[in-house]
């Protein structure tokens, strides 16, 4: 499958979370994880499908979305 075009993910976001270090309440360090995103890439998209006047994206952090293609021009 060849991959997505750049200009169909524009404004998306892949959604994820990192793991850091924290106090607990109790004092011992404790891993805690916090939301980040970053914009979303054509490598995060697991499968496309082209439907007319659409697209339809699975991406890597488990969304469907679906881009209007008169939108993305």
């Amino acid at each position: 499958m060849e991959q997505i075009d750049k200009k169909y993910l524009k404004g998306l976001k892949f959604r994820s979370s990192k793991a850091r270090d924290v106090k607990g309440e109790d004092g011992r360090k404790i891993k805690q994880r916090f939301p980040t995103e970053r914009p979303l890439t054509p490598a995060d998209v697991l499968s496309w499908k082209d439907t007319g006047a659409s697209i339809v994206l699975v991406t890597a952090d488990g969304q469907k979305v679906t881009v209007e293609k008169s939108a993305a021009a």
